[in-house]
């Protein structure tokens, strides 16, 4: 009996083990679900906040499963500077005068607007593509030259922590995070141009009209404390003065957060002498204005908006979500905004139009876009009760109002469209001159010689052709009064039999 006890422990475990390591293989501990890859010789990568979940407020009553709205929220803006980036990418690969017999690829991320995913993300990128491991590079089909970060400041704040490390070229567009004692920013170049030329204007417009009794809005993360701290004086030392002063919390997209938020701040606007209003925010402030517009409808109050100026900083490029298509925006004529400089690039609008799930299915982004704009489903079988329709597959982006969608390239997609044509650029110099007798004949054809990720900040990333210095000064863009929409600014494991090889920070 003993004997037989003894060989039921000491087998019993054994094969428990068994089923366990068999059922075991590296790969995702939390899957992205949105995201876009592309192979080629060189990846220039890109971590975007686009897509976030709405929730409600967790108060730790209720069980979770009935707080917790899984529901995603497309920022639709978002979207055009992504295609801005396959578009620069696309126009790359088609020229024979940048990177002759060689490919750029893409690798996009979203990062949901959270720290915990763009972490996810910057580690992913120093895996093998489609394996989740860490700081081991398995073979070299995924040679990283940079990575796009924005149009928020915490996604390049949070991922050059991680890229930062290896040296990875980081490209920094939309809002820029402050970065000051990071030893790590020296990794980082950014697009958008130095913010104090804007506050600088937004002062000299003050005074032009003589509009010396303001309100402020900001928003409370770093940049924003270095706004309250280092623009509010210029504006006293300027003889302005401010009537109030409201901080917006980071968001947490929780909607009952947003609409009380909402009701407190359009409470202190309409009953505030004030005829301007200055937003320091960032591409997801313009979602709560919004909210907040749409509040001050069913206020009795409201009528007092339409005599007060909103000034929106460049950083708050227009956007909008799906719902948004039902709501006006009133409110918003006659404000004005800052942009960044940008222009209209030849066939990027026959780009857009010609985008389709159906043909794209690697567009995992896209799919969840043409479902909430256009209120069908891409399957022939819905669970979802709101949606009563299959899509016929004839829809079209261009169909979309301007104020929900925008066909022309905008500030922060000109942003992303220059960052890529910096990055080729970059790369031409080095392979053309420096490295060009580095190459290894390999089989009658030339193989790139993979190089460490920080000789790509060696050569000048501001000064390609088509890429304008980041000193310029802002374009000022007054939205329209009347009618139509506006247009703001434009192992360790095994390796599959390839080699496998440790990424050294150094």
């Amino acid at each position: 009996m003993v004997l037989f006890m003894v060989l039921a422990i000491l087998l019993l475990p054994h094969s428990v083990c068994n089923a366990h390591v068999d059922n075991c293989a590296a790969g995702d501990p939390l899957a992205i679900d949105h995201k876009y890859y592309q192979p080629g010789d060189f990846i220039v990568a890109a971590i975007i906040s686009h897509i976030f979940i709405a929730s409600e407020l967790i108060t730790f009553t209720r069980h979770p499963s009935e707080e917790l709205i899984d529901e995603l929220m497309v920022v639709l803006q978002v979207y055009q500077n992504i295609m801005a980036l396959v578009f620069a990418i696309k126009e790359i690969n088609a020229s024979h005068k940048i990177l002759p017999n060689v490919t750029l690829g893409f690798n996009i991320y979203n990062s949901r607007f959270m720290a915990k995913w763009t972490y996810l993300a910057s580690m992913e990128l120093l895996s093998t593509q489609g394996k989740f491991i860490p700081n081991y590079k398995c073979d070299d089909q995924s040679n990283l030259a940079a990575v796009i970060g924005g149009p928020n400041s915490d996604v390049p704040l949070f991922m050059a922590s991680i890229l930062g490390i290896y040296k990875i070229p980081q490209l920094i567009y939309g809002s820029v995070p402050i970065m000051n004692n990071n030893p790590q920013a020296v990794f980082s170049q950014r697009m958008f141009p130095n913010m104090e030329y804007q506050y600088r204007g937004i002062v000299q417009l003050l005074l032009h009209f003589k509009w010396m009794w303001i309100g402020v809005i900001y928003t409370t993360n770093d940049s924003g404390e270095w706004f309250l701290e280092n623009v509010l004086p210029m504006f006293s030392h300027s003889g302005i003065c401010i009537d109030f002063i409201e901080k917006r919390a980071k968001d947490s997209f929780s909607m009952e957060n947003m609409i009380s938020e909402g009701l407190a701040t359009s409470y202190v606007i309409v009953n505030s002498t004030a005829s301007v209003v200055v937003f320091r925010g960032e591409i997801e402030s313009i979602m709560f204005f919004r909210l907040f517009a749409s509040l001050l409808q069913f206020n009795i109050l409201s009528m007092k908006t339409k005599w007060k100026v909103f000034i929106f900083t460049a950083q708050m490029e227009f956007s909008s979500l799906p719902v948004h298509i039902i709501w006006n925006i009133d409110v918003l004529h006659g404000a004005i905004s800052f942009a960044v400089p940008s222009k209209d690039v030849l066939n990027f609008p026959n780009f857009l139009q010609s985008r389709n799930p159906t043909t794209e299915e690697e567009d995992s982004f896209l799919k969840v876009i043409w479902e909430q704009v256009f209120g069908c489903s891409l399957s022939n079988y819905t669970a979802d009760e709101n949606v009563d329709r299959v899509c016929t597959g004839e829809e079209n982006l261009k169909t979309l109002p301007g104020s929900l969608f925008e066909m022309h390239m905008s500030a922060h997609s000109y942003s992303v469209y220059n960052a890529l044509y910096a990055v080729a650029y970059a790369l031409q110099s080095m392979h053309s001159s420096k490295f060009k007798d580095r190459t290894i004949l390999n089989g009658g054809r030339q193989k790139l010689l993979i190089q460490e990720p920080w000789q790509d900040m060696n050569q000048d990333m501001n000064q390609p052709k088509s890429v304008q210095s980041p000193n310029h000064y802002h374009d000022l863009t007054l939205l329209p009064a009347l009618g139509q929409a506006p247009s703001v600014g434009k192992k360790p494991g095994s390796c599959n039999g390839s080699e496998e090889g440790l990424l050294h920070p150094w």
